[in-house]
């Protein structure tokens, strides 16, 4: 397979003679699922070690410790974003009217 565009992956615009590229994913998709969940797994993994401040190994236990307002703002933007994804999720369940594409 070639790179570059592909002909059949584009379409002429009415009549003003400007072409515009659509998104064509019907034979595949130009990405990755299984990157795109890898990274996703790291992404996470990094939160966890910020939310939890685990690799510090020069340190004792009194660096190692927050203060309360800290371990509470992340405490508190950490369930803000679940709740975002939750909301995401449950979203077109609960407003069956309205349209999401």
């Amino acid at each position: 397979m070639e790179d570059g565009p592909h002909p059949d992956s584009f379409q002429e615009a009415g009549g003003d003679g400007q072409s515009r590229a659509t998104d064509n994913e019907k034979d595949g998709v130009t990405y990755s699922y299984s990157f795109f969940h890898f990274m996703l797994f790291l992404a996470s993994l990094y939160i966890m070690m910020t939310l939890t401040n685990w690799y510090s190994p020069e340190s004792d236990y009194q660096t190692m410790t927050s203060r309360w307002p800290a371990v509470w703002v992340k405490i508190c933007s950490s369930w803000i974003c679940m709740a975002l994804y939750v909301w995401t999720l449950v979203a077109p369940l609960v407003l069956v009217n309205r349209d999401f594409d």
